[in-house]
């Protein structure tokens, strides 16, 4: 088994600990299993680093015991790190593309999206604001660092989370994350519309907010 295979494994094992009732959690896993014969087909990318750095530190973050397996695999599968590049520009703001990156495990095995879902890792530096958006794309992440802070509605109160809670946005619910002193890192996961971009959200509290960051 390559540590590619490995990762996919330790993944649903890991998502096998949440809330199996959980719609997202089933949906993803469901999705998983659908793309058995397109993973065996995948052309690796290059392995790199993630520009805006924090992944060792990420990695030493987790500490939720069921995490673990998941986080050994982590160390050795050859990700290939980049930024997301779907917004429209400056809406998103001047730190957050510069302080995130993501793994996509999919993008390698359907270069087309013709599956229509993406799973992968998700890293954001401390003290960093990703903005209010939203997209048509059902998405769930599973924090596995934290504690951090969401909301769910430009503008609303926030709320902590931390490593292993759930947090599944339904299509087109706005949603945005505060990373506090822990970098964070996640799964996430897009289970349809993954061809159409998300889209920012104006919320009054940002200058405020990245201020502090």
């Amino acid at each position: 088994m390559t540590s590619s295979e490995t990762l996919w494994l330790e993944i649903d094992r890991f998502l096998a600990t949440l809330d199996p009732a959980h719609a997202g959690v089933a949906s993803v896993r469901a999705r998983m299993r659908e793309m058995t014969d397109i993973r065996s087909r995948s052309l690796l990318r290059p392995a790199n680093a993630p520009l805006c750095g924090y992944l060792e530190e990420a990695l030493a973050a987790i500490e939720t015991e069921r995490a673990i397996p998941l986080q050994q695999a982590l160390r050795h599968a050859p990700l290939h790190w980049e930024s997301y590049r779907g917004y429209v520009a400056d809406t998103i703001g001047p730190h957050f593309p510069k302080r995130h990156a993501y793994a996509s495990l999919m993008v390698g095995a359907d270069p087309d999206w013709a599956c229509d879902f993406d799973l992968g890792l998700f890293l954001i530096t401390p003290g960093t604001l990703y903005r209010d958006h939203h997209h048509l794309a059902p998405e769930l992440y599973v924090p596995l660092t934290g504690p951090s802070k969401w909301r769910f509605g430009a503008g609303k109160d926030w709320a902590e989370k931390p490593a292993g809670a759930i947090v599944w946005n339904p299509p087109n619910q706005v949603h945005a994350t505060l990373v506090g002193t822990v970098p964070f890192l996640c799964l996430y996961a897009w289970t349809e519309a993954v061809h159409v971009p998300a889209k920012v959200d104006f919320s009054e509290d940002w200058n405020a907010l990245e201020a502090v960051g």
